[in-house]
């Protein structure tokens, strides 16, 4: 797979006692988080090998509790460390910047995971869910076009189940089954260009904070200004595609019933407005007076933002209570229960970095020099090879990860850097609807009942095909 599924499931009425095993994996898990928020601020001295050393631990830990293809990357970043050490003369150059990133990749996901925690069991959440799924069939598909690109703010893929499974059950009203098909169809695609174009902007997704830390000399606030526009293509795009299947309805289809409380509820959309200023705005702010990135910032911040939450929704008298079960539950249930996707996440972000710098290091020995290759072209390759590498099952962290180091930069290419920042997030995000191995295109064929492959060929083909002609078109113009 070359993404993380979605939200862990809700907590049982009864909770079986937390084996020693997961305390124990939590325990590092919270405290590779810390480690990784000391060193985002500054106090480097001795932080470096304690979050390496805590990823190490983790992975080592995790390594007997998970199967197939992660094997394969533990074996991989094995194989990578044993070559550093038997042929560089400074292993430590390639080795300790890569494990680096791959403790910082733990960290960053397990601490959005908190915020999935408790906004996967939001009344607050499901009803702001129902107005989006509910808008009439004029509006929907750019309600959930739209909508979704917050949700995955704070569930990641847990907003395409989320808003998948509301859409479905929305569109099963309809009598007719070819309709309801069809409409089934073109909601969950709605929802799917949403998350899509979310991971040009967000401030909390991989592929922006990746990106950025890739490549030097941009701020992610710049990146999420011009990431805004790739979304704007992305989402006008799928709109026009959408008009297309909208002619192909049977003539005099009438619209589903619809909750016409939910889908006039305007008020169920304003945690999602302080949501995004209560992320965004500290971040900002912190990055502007202290120097301290955002990617960092909310290492400490979302936790907050969630503990907040608790605190807001659960009523007087049982605050205290319910904050620790919750934290308990996050801690030594949630985080434990990532272990597929924390050991593919943080080996390909190992194997990306370490395998770019030896690559760099080899090509610059031949002599091969992409310098030559024209600009403009090198700006449209990743647009093209990052999802080519997706149907492979190559997961966009490492592919980026690898491809950043090997490219000229910008100032050798003559281009502005927020141009090869797009690039390389535009092929990324173009992989999350065009791959069959994404957790995203997985949920969308579950709720379509359709294989994964009709999803990315079928359902999304000329949709991915315009969409990276016209975000190849936004690069050339920021260059």
């Amino acid at each position: 797979m070359t993404d993380s599924p979605a939200t862990p499931p809700s907590p049982p009425k009864e909770p079986q006692p937390v084996p020693p095993a997961a305390r124990i994996i939590g325990g590092l898990l919270v405290a590779t988080i810390a480690a990784n928020l000391v060193l985002g601020i500054g106090l480097e001295t001795g932080t470096h090998a304690l979050a390496g050393g805590l990823a190490v631990l983790v992975l080592a830990l995790l390594a007997p509790q998970v199967r197939g293809s992660r094997h394969v990357f533990l074996a991989l970043s094995m194989g990578l460390v044993v070559w550093c050490l038997l042929t560089q003369p400074d292993p430590g150059a390639v080795l300790w910047p890569a494990l680096d990133r791959s403790s910082f990749i733990i960290a960053f996901f397990c601490a959005l995971a908190s915020l999935q925690h408790v906004a996967g069991r939001s009344p607050a959440i499901a009803r702001a869910a129902a107005f989006l799924a509910n808008q009439p069939p004029g509006r929907r598909y750019l309600a959930l076009a739209s909508g979704t690109q917050v949700f995955a703010l704070m569930l990641n893929y847990g907003a395409l189940s989320l808003l998948g499974t509301m859409a479905r059950r929305s569109a099963e009203r309809e009598a007719d089954p070819a309709v309801r098909a069809l409409r089934a169809r073109r909601m969950l695609q709605g929802a799917q260009c949403g998350f899509s174009a979310s991971l040009c902007w967000s401030p909390l997704a991989f592929a922006t904070v990746i990106t950025t830390a890739l490549l030097p000399g941009v701020t992610l606030g710049t990146v999420v200004l011009h990431g805004l526009g790739a979304s704007v293509i992305i989402v006008v795009i799928g709109w026009l595609v959408d008009r297309r299947l909208k002619g192909s309805l049977p003539a005099g289809s009438v619209p589903p019933r619809r909750d016409e409380a939910a889908a006039h509820d305007v008020s169920s959309l304003w945690p999602l407005a302080w949501l995004l200023a209560a992320v965004a705005l500290p971040a900002l702010a912190v990055d502007a007076l202290w120097g301290i990135p955002p990617s960092r910032t909310v290492l400490g911040l979302v936790p907050l933002i969630a503990i907040g939450w608790v605190l807001i929704e659960t009523r007087r008298g049982a605050k205290l209570a319910e904050l620790g079960a919750r934290s308990g539950h996050y801690a030594f249930r949630d985080l434990p229960s990532f272990k597929s996707e924390l050991v593919l996440l943080a080996t390909a972000g190992f194997i990306g970095t370490a395998a770019g710098a030896l690559l760099a290091q080899a090509l610059e020995g031949s002599g091969f020099d992409l310098g030559g290759v024209p600009p403009r072209l090198l700006l449209v390759l990743p647009i093209l090879l990052i999802p080519a590498a997706g149907q492979l099952g190559l997961n966009p962290i490492l592919f980026v990860s690898l491809f950043a180091q090997i490219l000229p930069s910008p100032e050798e290419m003559g281009v502005s850097t927020i141009s090869l920042v797009m690039a390389l997030i535009s092929g990324w995000t173009l992989t999350a609807p065009t791959s069959p191995f994404t957790a995203s295109v997985m949920i969308i064929s579950r709720l379509g009942g359709v294989s994964p492959q009709v999803v990315a060929f079928r359902w999304n083909g000329i949709f991915v095909a315009m969409t990276a002609l016209g975000l190849a078109v936004w690069v050339q113009v920021l260059a």
